[in-house]
């Protein structure tokens, strides 16, 4: 197998493990908001909890404006949820509304030397990453 095509496979699995992660908390949150308290992993925990567990898993969140004249204010209309770095690296990015909310989401992965490249994703597992961004704040 030659280094590209590992580097990319390697850069394929952590997305995957880090998709099957966030889809499983998303689904946690969901169990939560309808029946309180939930099993995830070996603890109960309330909706709260499972939320600020899904806001300190990013390594950043950053946004990005689009084009506009000097001087004017600045609307964030994409943005990146950086969850892993190094060899491979893991990236949610997406679009935001004119009120910054998550309007898509698509998953990257890249390693080392190798371009980023979006991952491809179910509806459900599309759905959970949109959920997942809609945890955080992108301003606007």
């Amino acid at each position: 197998m030659s280094q590209a095509v590992e580097a990319r496979e390697h850069a394929r699995q952590q997305a995957q493990a880090q998709l099957q992660s966030i889809v499983e908390l998303v689904t946690a949150i969901e169990s939560a908001r309808l029946r309180g308290l939930v099993l995830h992993g070996d603890e109960w925990l309330g909706l709260e909890e499972l939320e600020e567990r899904a806001r300190e898993r990013p390594l950043s969140v950053l946004v990005r404006s689009a084009w506009s004249a000097p001087g004017s204010e600045l609307q964030p209309v994409e943005y990146e949820i950086l969850l892993c770095t190094g060899g491979p690296a893991v990236r949610i990015r997406g679009e935001l509304s004119e009120h910054g909310e998550p309007t898509s989401a698509r998953l990257e992965a890249q390693d080392w030397f190798a371009p980023w490249e979006t991952q491809p994703t179910t509806t459900d597992e599309n759905w959970a990453l949109v959920e997942f961004a809609l945890l955080f704040w992108f301003g606007g």
